[in-house]
């Protein structure tokens, strides 16, 4: 171990555009990038593509599969400047995560431009490469108190995004470092023989297999039934009829493989994950899907000093699991919804149409159609948490951030410390959600304190 104690801090998605290292006329944010910059690591989760002026308009891919995130495009289109990352390393940030579902709203070239952004700068980041070997491993960055390993990967993939291996006869394809899910939809074996019939009387079995051939190789041998690309399964004692998530397990695996390396030749480890699943299909709500927290519990038990959460846009809650925490979700660390200036094409747009209508409605509608829209949106959690030498997790301290929902335009977006009743709700909201991991928050004034077990 190390023979300094270790600081950590973590933040959400960076939803960010440039030149906000110093807002005007906003309290409490130098107060928060004191909690950034006298943290030995801190880190957040770059979200949109690092442009430059050379990256054309690519044309959006479709979804193809279930392992895919659910949106005939990954919701919102991001992009900003390659210079957000010298802001961000200004503020005190010095670990970034990369891999998400909008890691390719500009294609190809957009990710290879953020490779290269990031690359330049030699920052420490993780989850995308230029090929699954390069997005897969663990990066590293060296500390007063000691070298920290950090892995990135992401459930919520784009459509083709995955980064695919090199062999000797092919160079491999750029991409994000990929877990994917599969979903198994439980029915009543009734239920169940009446999609065989369907299936059966439409001629979806007599093509199915050309469909699955493309996309699971395994899909003959698996225990399930196939109704396309649905795997259907009976249900069970401890499964009911729903929708239920499981990890690809050569994804799994590559992950965990990854924690083993690095905790071979690191002092500390933090891994990210980008994941907008939650219960029952669903996405970006407060509750955790059974299978994230049973990785993250894997992914601690592997190694992993920290696990953080990125993506749900939603506070949820935090664990700790073998005296390690994990953040399941910490909000929006920045929320600039003006970052794109120009999108790709193949979004049905018209020869009159502007950035504003394809990006969605402005943030001072009062339409509640988009996420944007959402309270949550605007509320985000920093902790920083210290170990001891030894590795002995001493101390976690939560500061809650406001974003500013109501400022026209800037500081709109922009995280400062909460103050007052803003503060305590935002604590008090997460405390909730803590506990039913267990997990006691104390509220001293405006930071929230977490009992170490």
């Amino acid at each position: 171990m190390a023979s300094d104690s270790f600081t950590f801090a973590a933040t959400g998605d960076a939803i960010i555009a440039p030149s906000v290292s110093k807002p005007e006329n906003v309290e409490r944010f130098d107060d928060l990038l004191n909690v950034l910059r006298t943290a030995d690591a801190a880190v957040t989760q770059v979200e949109p593509v690092l442009l430059n002026q050379e990256t054309p308009h690519a044309a959006l891919r479709q979804v193809t599969d279930q392992y895919q995130y659910l949106a005939p495009f990954p919701g919102a289109l991001i992009g900003t400047s390659p210079d957000v990352l010298d802001e961000l390393t200004e503020m005190g940030l010095n670990l970034f995560t990369a891999a998400s579902n909008h890691s390719l709203d500009f294609g190809e070239r957009g990710l290879r431009t953020t490779f290269s952004a990031m690359r330049t700068r030699d920052v420490t980041f993780a989850g995308i490469g230029r090929d699954l070997t390069e997005a897969s491993s663990p990066s590293y960055l060296d500390t007063d108190a000691g070298r920290v390993g950090l892995l990135n990967a992401t459930t919520s993939i784009p459509p083709g995004g995955e980064a695919r291996v090199s062999t000797p006869g092919f160079d491999g394809t750029c991409g994000v470092n990929p877990l994917h899910v599969e979903w198994t939809y439980r029915m009543s074996p009734e239920h169940l023989e009446q999609l065989r019939t369907i299936a059966s009387h439409t001629g979806i079995d007599q093509v199915k297999g050309e469909w699955l051939r493309r996309e699971n190789s395994d899909w003959q041998t698996d225990d399930a039934y196939y109704f396309m690309q649905m795997r259907c399964a009976p249900t069970t004692e401890a499964q009911p009829p729903g929708i239920y998530h499981s990890l690809h397990e050569r994804d799994r695996k590559t992950l965990l493989l990854g924690i083993e390396e690095a905790t071979a030749t690191a002092d500390w480890v933090v891994v990210a994950l980008h994941s907008h699943q939650a219960r029952a299909g669903n996405r970006n709500t407060k509750e955790i899907p059974q299978f994230l927290q049973q990785f993250a519990h894997e992914c601690v038990e592997t190694g992993a000093d920290t696990v953080v959460v990125t993506g749900p846009h939603a506070l949820r809650g935090v664990e700790i699991h073998r005296e390690r925490p994990i953040f399941y979700s910490l909000g929006n660390f920045f929320f600039h919804e003006d970052v794109i200036h120009r999108v790709p094409d193949s979004l049905d747009q018209t020869v009159d149409s502007t950035v504003p209508d394809v990006r969605g409605e402005d943030a001072s509608s009062e339409s509640d159609s988009t996420v944007a829209h959402d309270a949550e949106n605007w509320m985000s959690i920093v902790p920083r948490c210290e170990f001891a030498p030894s590795g002995t997790l001493v101390d976690i301290t939560l500061h809650p951030c406001t974003l500013h929902p109501q400022s026209p335009h800037s500081p709109q977006g922009t995280p400062t410390l909460a103050t007052g009743d803003e503060a305590r709700d935002i604590l008090n909201t997460v405390a909730e959600r803590s506990a039913a991991f267990g997990t006691t928050i104390h509220i001293e004034e405006e930071t929230g304190v977490i009992d170490i077990p």
